[in-house]
């Protein structure tokens, strides 16, 4: 599996039975840069991709990967604040019939548990041969409440079962995760997230096999010149290689692109 990003995919191998996960402070973009590889994937490789959305719609969520295929202002899709000109609508339309026939499956069940994931996975998996899988996101996922476990406990068994399931059906598994509190780098000089941020009794590091942390340093600071700049820290590697790269980020288009 390739994210569709050049320097990233340089440094990073994905392979069939790994969990990667994708965390940083809330509002970060976590969920548009997950949507950016589900582009790269499926519309632009036409390789099949199962997406579990818990927190937008699927109309919600057809309408990012518009935006961000079609490069189209995003409110004149989602909010519809201004009418499209010829050209966007014509281009829309374009985007529209790829998107149709692009094999992107989205199960956008509220509250989605841990087990119903693992079951819908399998049977898509046997069914499409989906290339991967991408979940957003971890906190949201429910676990069996008859178990009595904490949140934090119920979380690791989570993880467990996502691990597992990338290595039975060999298929890699992208998580997305808010697990990194604002509040905890807001007021330190250096904004850039680590691994030593990541929440606490949530063994993140025994079960993935890639961390990567989404940082935008202009969600701390507005005056800075990274301004429209994510971080893209490479946090755990399975080639030991950590690096920190930079993507283009293009607000309006939510869109992330190679600089």
């Amino acid at each position: 599996m390739k994210t569709g990003f050049k320097k990233l995919d340089e440094i990073i191998k994905i392979k069939g039975e790994n969990l990667i996960l994708l965390g940083g402070t809330a509002s970060v973009g976590k969920t548009n840069l997950a949507l950016n590889i589900i582009n790269n994937i499926a519309i632009k490789d036409k390789k099949p991709v199962l997406f579990f959305s818990l927190e937008c719609s699927k109309e919600s969520i057809v309408n990012k990967i518009l935006s961000i295929a079609g490069m189209i202002e995003a409110p004149s899709i989602v909010k519809e604040e201004r009418k499209l000109e010829d050209s966007e609508f014509l281009k829309l339309n374009e985007i529209i019939r790829e998107i149709e026939k692009a094999p992107i499956y989205i199960d956008d069940t509220p509250g989605i548990s841990i087990k119903e994931i693992c079951e819908k996975s399998k049977k898509i998996k046997s069914e499409k041969d989906i290339s991967c899988i991408i979940i957003d996101y971890l906190e949201l996922i429910s676990f069996d409440k008859s178990k009595n476990l904490s949140r934090d406990l119920e979380t690791n068994e989570i993880l467990k079962n996502l691990k597992e399931l990338a290595k039975k059906i060999n298929v890699p598994i992208l998580l997305t995760s808010y697990n990194i509190s604002y509040k905890k780098i807001a007021h330190r000089e250096n904004h850039i997230p680590k691994l030593e941020d990541l929440t606490k009794n949530i063994d993140y590091e025994k079960y993935a096999d890639i961390i990567i942390l989404l940082h935008r340093e202009e969600c701390f600071d507005n005056f800075t010149p990274k301004k429209n700049i994510a971080d893209i820290i490479i946090a755990k590697n399975t080639t030991d290689i950590k690096e920190n790269i930079e993507l283009a980020w293009f607000p309006q288009y939510l869109k992330f692109c190679d600089l």
